[in-house]
């Protein structure tokens, strides 16, 4: 009898083995994306740091504004800066990874992507080397960025001053700004609603700060649709699918757990998709006014994306 239960359990405990083995081998074959309408972005390989930037300021040059970048990505890999298609130009990253580049204000709207090569060509030996043909770059291996710089400004008053805007932008993550036109984010009190990103079919990312602790609450067109946590940064984040309906309506955010629970209200507007153009060049287009800036931007494999930043008042 002792032996049976013994053997009983050597075989059910081969059986659970081949079960999970099963699982794990399925979920590596199969990818799970979230988040809607977002560019796909290749599978980058384990044993490869992806491009990132992590620091973006803009400076004056011989009275020309540029941008100075600077990121991480694989060891001595080249990477090539591109705008919406448009090769910049390339730079090597060190051996240790890190990368910068200076880039100037080529218009009115720049859409900068980092795109990592990680077999560059033999005679890319400098840091700062030159690939001299889109053959060049087309023969190496590339992973496309995921992450784009948006640098996107218009004169005021008829004075020629400029108010710009930059912003990185993820799939699946809400935008990050750098620098705002409008100096300031929509707040009351300890909190501040940052950008709101949105697709097509209604999918949206909210994002903002709070100086206090709690739980923030998301209000679309009066109606309550769900709750986030401020993380220890200070950062909150909430993500929905097909919730923002078309038109224009109050967006609010509510501060939980506060002192008198502060809220901060947005004029939002969600405009209807684009007819099917076949563009894929991640071509701009920017609505602006004196309280509210909507950048919309194609997406490789077609349907848009769009950003709504918010004057503080």
């Amino acid at each position: 009898m002792k032996q049976t239960r013994v053997l009983g359990m050597i075989i059910g405990g081969l059986v659970l083995a081949l079960i999970l083995f099963a699982g794990v081998s399925l979920s590596g074959r199969w990818g799970v994306s979230t988040g809607g309408g977002s560019e796909a972005v290749a599978p980058i390989a384990a044993s490869l740091t992806p491009v990132t930037f992590t620091r973006v300021s803009e400076i004056t040059v011989d009275g020309r504004a540029v941008l100075q970048l600077s990121g991480l990505a694989e060891p001595s890999s080249v990477i090539a800066l591109l705008d919406r298609g448009d090769r910049l130009l390339q730079v090597r990253a060190t051996p240790q990874g890190v990368w910068s580049a200076r880039l100037n204000v080529t218009g009115p709207g720049m859409a900068v992507e980092a795109i990592l090569f990680d077999t560059p060509p033999s005679d890319a030996q400098s840091d700062t080397s030159q690939i001299t043909s889109d053959e060049d770059l087309e023969a190496m291996t590339s992973i496309r960025g995921v992450e784009t710089i948006f640098r996107i400004h218009r004169a005021t008053d008829g004075d020629g001053t400029e108010s710009a805007l930059i912003m990185i932008s993820t799939p699946g993550a809400p935008t990050r700004l750098v620098q705002s036109p409008f100096n300031g984010l929509p707040s009351n009190g300890p909190l501040a609603m940052g950008a709101i990103d949105y697709d097509d079919k209604g999918g949206v990312i909210f994002s903002g700060v709070s100086e206090v602790e709690g739980r923030v609450r998301l209000y679309v067109a009066n109606a309550a649709i769900g709750e986030t946590r401020v993380g220890a940064d200070g950062r909150w984040t909430y993500i929905a699918s097909s919730v923002m309906p078309l038109g224009e309506y109050e967006v609010r955010a509510e501060l939980l757990d506060g002192v008198g629970n502060p809220v901060v209200s947005v004029p939002f507007e969600r405009l209807p998709p684009l007819p099917p153009s076949g563009s894929d060049d991640g071509s701009l287009s920017v609505s602006f006014s004196s309280y509210r800036w909507q950048i919309r931007r194609s997406l490789v494999g077609g349907g848009t994306q769009s950003t709504v930043i918010f004057a503080p008042e």
